[in-house]
């Protein structure tokens, strides 16, 4: 058998897409994946990377090119790399994270997923400027300060004066506060000279109440960004909180300990169904306003809740879910380690006057054994965890408790599935609903209902 190496050019048939938005095709029955090519495509390609079971490709050139495949509208979708299918019609990316789930149950479940109801993912109308906020490291060009993003696995600065799938006004706002940045003299970091102090500019705009945030990441305080903080809610007067946070680049979090404000408030409000919600500049928020309506109904909806439940909802970030669960439940306790989102929620719980509510500032693994250690009988769990999934002591203390209904909302298909492998046993998996959070990216966002075997 003919054994790969690199700079090998061979031709391939692409027979799937993966979760990273690659085609999948086979040379000797070795996984070849290839970034930018589509299912059903014949491709050329070239070798670059060789690893045990698998190699990866550059795209050289398409034989037969797929009937999907269109133009992307972005300039820099070629270096970016944060869009992975803006190459593909939208509709056809939704069928392809349906897929991507199903690939997930079939690699990591001995569950048949024929068996499974997994429904056809819920989309946008409008695809593009749906992220209300923007995390950009700034840097230092010939052309003076830049903001922009790095290339994938890579440390290479990619400049991006417009983002295509931020909003409008995240981007205006970026823009104005960097030529403010830019008329001050302010650099960015470098860490070869130790000049400078600007690492990343964190933006969040709500529509709902027209209203934004804008935190400074810095190395140290200087007087300065007063000064331009001044400038900025003078140029835009609904930047209603403007803040910085001291950090180092050997921290990997965004956020440094403390956040101290510059201009406005220590927060900005949206506005959510009927609830009245205060976010910090470090608190979790959904980044797709319009999506999270359809992803929390769909969470109501799965909960069916009558008044009478206790429900647990870990993770709970600002309470928006635990919040809208209270007013259909006993009593609902939620569950973040974040203690800026914590102190959010119940700030919220307060503003919206809804008492059967209790928060706690815990990471999940060990805050939810102890409730049900203390006689705390819930009659639904919610889990949102990070991409990592759920921790196997917490999976065992879940099965144990028998617990009715739980509702897993997954941002990861992988871990998704390796955990609804181990709750298969004990639970039935009564539908997955797939949510396109985050279009033209190869994130794939969904919600499985669990209920108990009897």
């Amino acid at each position: 058998m003919y054994t790969l190496i690199l700079g090998d050019k061979i031709k391939l048939e692409i027979r799937k897409q993966g979760i990273n938005g690659e085609g999948i095709g086979y040379y000797n029955k070795l996984a070849i994946f290839v970034p930018g090519a589509i299912l059903k495509e014949k491709v050329n390609c070239e070798i670059i990377e060789i690893h045990d079971g698998y190699s990866i490709a550059r795209l050289d050139s398409i034989e037969r090119p797929s009937t999907r495949r269109i133009t992307p509208p972005c300039k820099y979708f070629d270096k970016c790399g944060g869009c992975q299918m803006q190459h593909i019609e939208y509709h056809e990316q939704l069928k392809i994270k349906q897929s991507i789930l199903i690939q997930s149950l079939r690699r990591y479940t001995s569950v048949n997923e024929n068996e499974i109801e997994i429904k056809k993912t819920l989309g946008m109308k409008e695809s593009f400027n749906y992220r209300n906020k923007s995390q950009m490291p700034f840097k230092n060009t010939n052309f003076g300060l830049a903001l922009g993003l790095y290339e994938a696995n890579s440390n290479q600065f990619v400049y991006v004066d417009e983002c295509m799938v931020q909003h409008a006004e995240v981007n205006k706002i970026n823009k104005i506060v960097l030529s403010i940045l830019i008329k001050h003299k302010v650099m960015a970091y470098d860490s070869i000279n130790k000049e400078g102090i600007l690492l990343n500019l964190v933006t969040r705009y709500l529509e709902s109440t027209h209203s934004a945030s804008v935190t400074f990441i810095v190395t140290k305080y200087d007087e300065i960004l007063e000064v331009i903080a001044k400038d900025v809610i003078t140029q835009l007067p609904y930047v209603k909180s403007i803040t910085y946070s001291i950090n180092r680049k050997s921290n990997p979090l965004m956020f440094g300990k403390s956040l101290k404000v510059l201009q406005g408030d220590s927060y900005i409000v949206d506005h959510f169904a009927d609830l009245e919600i205060k976010i910090s500049p470090d608190a979790f928020h959904q980044l797709n306003s319009k999506q999270m309506t359809i992803l929390y109904d769909e969470v109501l909806k799965a909960a069916n809740l009558t008044g009478n439940e206790v429900v647990i909802d870990c993770y709970s970030g600002i309470g928006i879910t635990t919040l809208q669960l209270a007013k259909a439940a006993k009593i609902v306790y939620g569950i973040d380690y974040s203690a800026s989102s914590v102190r959010d929620a119940i700030d919220n719980a307060k503003k919206n006057k809804i008492q059967n509510v209790e928060f706690f500032t815990e990471h999940v693994e060990g805050a939810l054994p102890r409730l049900l250690l203390n006689g705390v009988v819930p009659d639904v769990v919610i889990f949102d965890p990070p991409r990592t999934g759920l921790d196997q002591s917490m999976i065992k203390e879940l099965l144990k408790a028998k617990i009715k209904k739980m509702i897993y909302v997954s941002c990861n298909p992988s871990t998704l599935a390796k955990n609804l492998n181990d709750f298969s046993s004990v639970y039935n998996i009564e539908y997955i609903q797939p949510i396109d959070m985050f279009p033209h990216t190869a994130s794939v966002e969904s919600l499985t209902l669990l209920t108990f075997k009897k």
